[in-house]
């Protein structure tokens, strides 16, 4: 385990050194939900707590943000020539892979310290055990949107160029068709079918109800559940077999 740690501290201490990009996220956010979410819900008036809504959306896709960030960071140890480094150390591959997901982890958390408390004290009402939800949810999404990206970054390992086009193309569809800002039965049929496909759908819903919204608005927690379940064990177990298959070898162009 220690061998894990110091290899999330290799890489967290220069990501935090300072940690510039963390505060202008946080900055991001609070523009947002103060200008563009309270328009929002003021414009959207099939809801009374639109804003509450929105605000989770929003955490939802900095979610995504973190994920997409921990696998764009894979390749470009490639490219920079820390990756071969790293593969040359006397530790086994799966804790390679265990330690970058984790970072994401670190990240994520750091990254939602204020975002997710501005949140909850909007909802406000809440018990310990749904905000302990309703967080473990986020991180399971983390993890499992981590592992796509990183099983993406395998797949495109040769270019950066390569591989930031399909996480932009696949970012786009997987923000924008889902109920990351709209009711899926608010959204029409067309978009709502494509929505169902969307991960962010089953995650930012999921958290809603832990957070009491109401279930009539939101898909089955039950397939929620089995979807991201899906996602992190699939995607991370995906990335695992490819990381023991395919970087050795493998040259960065």
């Amino acid at each position: 385990m220690s061998s894990i740690i110091r290899l999330i501290w290799f890489d967290l201490k220069q990501e935090l050194n300072p940690p510039v990009w963390i505060v202008v996220e946080w900055i991001v956010f609070a523009v947002q939900l103060g200008m563009y979410g309270a328009l929002m819900s003021r414009l959207v008036t099939k809801m009374d707590d639109y804003l509450q809504f929105y605000a989770i959306g929003f955490v939802i896709m900095m979610t995504f943000d973190v994920g997409s960030h921990t696998g764009r960071h894979f390749v470009e140890h490639a490219h920079e020539g820390r990756l071969p480094y790293l593969l040359s150390l006397p530790i086994p591959r799966w804790k390679l892979y265990l330690s970058v997901a984790l970072q994401g982890g670190v990240e994520l958390a750091l990254l939602l310290i204020v975002p997710l408390s501005v949140t909850l004290l909007i909802i406000g009402n809440l018990t310990v055990l749904s905000v302990t939800s309703a967080v473990a949810t986020l991180f399971w999404l983390g993890f499992g949107v981590s592992g796509l990206m990183l099983a993406l970054s395998f797949i495109a390992f040769r270019s950066a160029d390569v591989y930031t086009a399909i996480v932009t193309a696949l970012s786009t569809l997987i923000i924008r068709f889902s109920t990351v800002f709209y009711p899926l039965i608010f959204l029409p049929t067309s978009y709502a079918n494509v929505a169902i496909f969307s991960p962010l759908t089953y995650g930012s819903d999921l958290v809603r109800l832990l957070l009491g919204f109401d279930p009539g608005i939101l898909v089955d927690p039950r397939t929620a559940v089995a979807v991201l379940t899906a996602l992190a064990v699939g995607t991370l177990g995906l990335g695992s077999f490819l990381l023991q298959r395919l970087v050795e070898g493998v040259k960065s162009g």
